[in-house]
């Protein structure tokens, strides 16, 4: 299999260093401030065993009076697997269910995200793929998000209860300053961990994801429009939840530093999960553009 280093090497050009280089320089010491504190941090959470205990497994079924999608109709049991494809472009990636992790005293599952396969054949990329959660919402420099480019995200860490999906934290790739050319994986955690889905999901239904309050305030939020709703993507038909996410950046009515962005939409199906989504790429250009992401294919054990 080959390594991120390895994937990293097949980027597109140099155009993604040069986006976060240009970035970086702009912030100067922030960043460099920012990498030495997560690195020494890094090191000092390394230390020792991690204490992993045995997951407490998957959410026991629902009482047959309950009504909506219950947390036990979201597959999450580890070896689960869902490829999507760009809808536009042709272009794959893999969301696959394996391993555990301890984040703060918890055994999270992980979510590996794969590359995304390109025109040549045998080759990934690395990319972000905004599944779930805004992928520009996840890296920050002090307080504020890192707008100058969405992070690439390699896995992210979650569990689940009968009332809600929580993800806590999450490995990025970032530029190696040491080794230019190539990326180094760093794992951060979420402050504090988002909600991304609230059980059951009932049309009208409506949460917060996250919400921040430090420095130019963000709120995402998400909301339940339909139950009810027939999708068909490659993998087949399904009968779906219609969840919007609608992020509201800043708190001044002058538009320079403030924004509702166009709503991400999320078709999730029981028994199957997210089986389409959509959102905009709407702080990097003037003109917002969308991408669709639909389910090529699913593998959901058989316990």
């Amino acid at each position: 299999m080959k390594s991120y280093q390895k994937i990293s090497n097949q980027l597109s050009g140099w155009f993604f260093f040069q986006k976060i280089f240009s970035a970086a320089n702009k912030r100067g010491l922030r960043l460099v401030k920012a990498s030495l504190l997560v690195a020494i941090f890094l090191f000092l959470c390394s230390c020792g065993d991690e204490g992993l205990v045995d997951p407490h497994g998957e959410t026991t079924l629902p009482p047959p009076e309950t009504t909506g999608f219950q947390a036990i109709d979201l597959p999450t049991a580890p070896g689960s697997a869902w490829t999507y494809v760009n809808v536009d472009t042709d272009q794959e990636f893999t969301l696959r269910v394996e391993g555990t992790r301890d984040i703060s005293g918890t055994t999270h599952r992980q979510l590996t995200i794969s590359g995304i396969t390109t025109e040549e054949p045998d080759q990934l990329r690395v990319d972000a793929v905004d599944h779930l959660v805004a992928n520009a919402y996840y890296f920050r420099i002090d307080t504020e998000f890192f707008d100058g480019f969405p992070f690439p995200i390699s896995a992210t860490y979650f569990t689940k209860t009968s009332q809600s999906l929580i993800e806590s934290a999450f490995d990025m790739y970032l530029p190696n300053f040491d080794n230019p050319g190539f990326l180094r994986i760093s794992h951060r955690k979420h402050f504090p961990p988002r909600r991304l889905l609230d059980f059951p999901l009932e049309v009208g239904k409506e949460w917060v994801v996250f919400e921040k309050t430090a420095g130019i305030p963000v709120t995402v939020t998400r909301f339940v429009v339909s139950d009810n709703e027939r999708v068909t993507v490659p993998a087949g038909s399904y009968t779906t939840y219609v969840v919007h996410e609608e992020v509201v950046y800043g708190d001044s009515p002058e538009p320079s530093v403030f924004l509702i962005s166009p709503p991400a939409i999320y078709w999730i199906a029981p028994s199957v999960g997210v089986v389409q989504y959509r959102y905009s790429i709407y702080r990097a250009s003037d003109e917002p553009s969308s991408k669709t992401f639909a389910l090529k294919s699913v593998h959901i054990p058989d316990f």
